[in-house]
């Protein structure tokens, strides 16, 4: 359900996958976001780098490893512009 919203707005099959898996985990490394998004690895790193350029996930580093977090779905109204 929630999926098929996204995709209205614009986002692929797999980034609109990322983007949930990613809100219910909070910060997470990219192997836990891809599990929960049900697709490899590699591909969640390319589909993540896709969500930062529309505003929609951010990445830091804590110690040695990269975390990625949603933004806030408030954020999705940049989609429309």
């Amino acid at each position: 359900m929630l999926e098929q919203e996204l995709q209205k707005l614009g986002l692929s099959e797999k980034e609109a996958r990322v983007y949930l898996a990613s809100l219910r985990l909070g910060k997470s490394p990219v192997q836990e976001i891809a599990q929960q998004a049900r697709i490899n690895r590699g591909t969640a790193y390319n589909i993540i780098e896709s969500l930062m350029k529309k505003g929609l996930m951010t990445t830091y580093t804590q110690g040695k490893k990269t975390y990625f977090t949603a933004e806030s779905p408030d954020q999705l109204s940049i989609l429309f512009k």
